[in-house]
């Protein structure tokens, strides 16, 4: 078992200064509903009324997101955010010693928390140049021993998303070989409205409201998969919760059934157009940094280029004008970092001033 169990982006974002005022490493989209567009006010919602189901969590929510993303209820298993639905379904799933295909460059806890768990970790490399994904890269490092391959799409840090050749690859290789596909689509929402699991009911796939949505506060997410693996993870849940609070479950249900939420998604469209023309032209006009722009989202892993110097930048980026990005080190690439623009467009305008004169001065 690893000694080492801090996950160190989360840490580092928790021990933040106060004094921080444009924060580009964040990534949950900015919630877009003005209190009185909500569908509830805190008097109108009578809990003792509606009773959780400790066996799924909630019978409301369940229902609602099954119409909504077209997914069986048997094939949900909901949970308190996307990350303990990863958890959970990886501790269910794997045992020690079994071999785990992961992309690299990885989000921390996507191979942090298996190799906890007592996983042998393996990386394959998706390409330098766009992050982009092929089928030859996975099968160079599938083995025997391969039960569980690790991805994110869109991709975390670089916003790339995995092409319909390698879903298909993908595909053979669970229907062919038994090994688990397991998609963490938290980002998936920012340029496709359906789930991968609609179309590939044979993956595991996650997601929750934070990213695009705004609600990270509301902790609620969820697992499409197989139903065998679904029964797997209620079972393991056990160990952790008897059963998840069911406050944030209504909640979810009734934003999810409203009629406001095709306001809420309408307006959170048109922040990502118009901060993604912003990224954009800010990324052809520097002469700082090297980016590969993806088709479509709000996350950006630009490379700073050779004249900065990098721990320089940091330091200055974050003393002189109080302004944090996600480091490269934690997706192991330190002469990169990752930029979330889902702020208002004035807020993301003053950040890439910002970030270009930390640039500027951090010069060799």
């Amino acid at each position: 078992m690893p000694r080492n169990l801090k996950i160190e982006h989360l840490l580092t974002i928790k021990n933040y200064s106060r004094d921080i005022e444009i924060n580009f490493s964040y990534s949950n989209m900015e919630f877009l509903l003005a209190e009185d567009e909500l569908p509830f006010q805190r008097e109108s919602i009578k809990l003792n009324a509606f009773p959780g189901d400790a066996l799924v969590g909630s019978r409301h929510l369940l229902d609602t997101l099954s119409r909504k993303a077209m997914v069986p209820q048997e094939n949900i298993f909901l949970s308190l955010g996307t990350s303990m639905a990863n958890f959970i379904i990886w501790a269910a799933l794997l045992r020690r010693g079994d071999e785990v295909l992961i992309e690299f460059p990885a989000y921390e806890p996507m191979f942090k928390v298996p190799a906890y768990l007592g996983a042998r970790i393996r990386f394959f490399k998706r390409d330098p140049l766009d992050f982009s994904l092929t089928a030859a890269a996975i099968a160079e490092s599938v083995s025997e021993k391969t039960k569980m391959i690790i991805l994110t799409d869109s991709h975390n840090p670089s916003g790339n998303q995995i092409s319909g050749e390698v879903l298909q690859y993908l595909k053979t290789l669970n229907q062919e070989r038994n090994i688990a596909i397991f998609i963490d689509e938290v980002y998936g929402k920012f340029y496709r409205d359906k789930s991968l699991f609609v179309d590939y009911p044979e993956f595991i796939v996650t997601a929750s409201l934070s990213k695009f949505y705004g609600l990270g506060s509301m902790r609620i997410g969820w697992a499409f998969a197989p139903a065998n693996i679904i029964e797997k993870a209620r079972n393991f849940s056990d160990y952790l919760t008897p059963e998840i609070p069911f406050t944030p479950l209504y909640l979810a249900h009734i934003l999810l059934e409203h009629p406001v939420l095709a306001e809420l998604e309408q307006r959170v469209r048109q922040r990502i157009k118009t901060n993604r023309e912003l990224i954009s032209a800010y990324f052809d006009r520097t002469d700082f940094l090297s980016c590969y722009i993806p088709r479509n989202g709000l996350l950006f892993f630009p490379e700073v280029k050779s004249a900065v110097d990098i721990k320089k930048f940091y330091a200055l980026l974050y003393k002189k004008y109080h302004m944090v990005v996600t480091e490269g080190r934690y997706f192991q690439m330190p002469r990169h970092f990752r930029i979330s623009a889902v702020g208002d467009p004035e807020t993301v305008t003053k950040g890439l001033q910002r970030l270009e004169e930390a640039l500027k001065d951090a010069r060799v």
